[in-house]
């Protein structure tokens, strides 16, 4: 399948590394509106440069446009993409409106076309080892989840100094302008929504700990400029098939990463969704006379696929970023529609928008989309 980026900011980067993963995937050209960062993707891929995404949409070769442009420009980019019959792989959120998401998502069905949103994380081993434990009921029946998506004070580490491999520094005014919640809920949201089915509804919690003027005192950028926004919320999700999981994102308490799922007979737990081959583990519940306690010794599970080659990015994760436009292409060349499909993407855009607008969408919100199931498995087609 032959790709165009449109975006070659800091995310890009961790596309470029893990491209070469997959040799069914070809880069054909890249774009960005700072000429500089396009001219420096395209000598480091050696990928066509365009003048802008309306070239890269024209270009007949392209199959499916890989949109990392920022939350903002997401809508136009995808949109032009789908008009033009491309496939289409988003960086979340599919939109920061969930209307505009659902038109989207329309006019992928109405143009045959897929629509399909990062992360892609559910589709790695550290996912696929969890949801096999789940389905067999490694720890009996999964009743409630505790899952922690907390950074630590963003705003106090050296984010001048964070930049990549391609010379492109983090992007720190859109991480603190789209908000903690949109960053990062879908990599727990993903997991859950596939692992339990649709969402039934909502109650969600956000505010602003830190004003932005103090998030941009230490930096350069003029604070009055830069919009603020939420970066701390709380969830309490009730999926319809039975389990409820409370989902917390922050910029300010100590970093925890932590997925807990608890079960009638134990507990299983994973380090960091957001990496690719993150322990899994088990704990058991056990019965001494009149006491009974959880196991302090956990049992590590081991992961489903064989170990490949990790890729040398900085980040403090280890993950195939395109894993999920690889599946796109396995979809695509067995004529099924992909595991991470339009509707799926649709409902857990909705997830992270009402959890991040829990200010004004009112509590509970009741989920107004759905999804098939999504299928387990599919290690094979993504990394044969």
């Amino acid at each position: 399948m032959k790709l165009a980026m449109i975006g070659c900011g800091y995310v890009a980067n961790m596309y470029r590394l893990t491209l070469p993963l997959h040799a069914e995937l070809e880069l054909v050209g890249v774009c960005d509106r700072d000429a500089d960062r396009a001219a420096k993707m395209g000598e480091l891929t050696g990928a066509r440069v365009y003048a802008d995404h309306a070239e890269a949409c024209a270009d007949l070769s392209v199959e499916l446009v890989l949109n990392l442009t920022n939350p903002a420009n997401h809508v136009p980019v995808t949109r032009a993409a789908l008009e033009a019959g491309k496939h289409v792989f988003t960086e979340k959120p599919v939109a920061l409106d969930q209307q505009e998401a659902a038109s989207l998502v329309a006019l992928a069905r109405e143009r045959g076309v897929m629509l399909s949103s990062a992360p892609c994380t559910l589709l790695a081993d550290a996912a696929q080892t969890l949801w096999r434990a789940v389905r067999e009921e490694e720890v009996g029946k999964i009743r409630l989840v505790y899952a922690e998506m907390e950074d630590g004070p963003v705003h106090q580490m050296p984010l001048r100094k964070w930049v990549n491999e391609a010379g492109v520094p983090w992007p720190y005014v859109d991480e603190f302008e789209t908000g903690c919640t949109v960053e990062h809920a879908g990599y727990v949201l993903s997991w859950l929504c596939a692992m339990f089915g649709p969402a039934r509804s909502v109650t969600a919690f956000a505010a602003e700990l830190v004003p932005v003027e103090e998030k941009m005192q230490r930096l350069p950028e003029d604070a009055s400029a830069v919009k603020a926004v939420d970066d701390f919320s709380v969830a309490c999700i009730r999926f319809a098939s039975g389990p409820v999981a409370r989902l917390t994102c922050g910029i300010y308490a100590s970093h925890d990463h932590r997925l807990r799922l608890f079960g009638d007979a134990g507990v299983l737990e994973v380090d960091d969704p957001r990496s690719d081959r993150s322990p899994v583990r088990r704990r058991r519940y056990h019965q001494i006379r009149r006491k009974r306690f959880l196991s302090p010794l956990a049992r590590k599970l081991p992961l489903i696929g064989a170990k490949q080659e990790k890729v040398a990015y900085r980040g403090s994760q280890s993950r195939d970023f395109c894993r999920g436009i690889a599946e796109m292409a396995a979809a695509h060349r067995a004529g099924r529609p992909p595991r991470l499909g339009a509707d799926f993407a649709l409902h857990v855009n909705e997830l992270t928008m009402a959890t991040q607008n829990a200010r004004t969408t009112g509590m509970p919100h009741e989920l107004a989309t759905t999804f098939e199931p999504v299928r387990p498995g599919g290690y094979p087609e993504v990394n044969p």
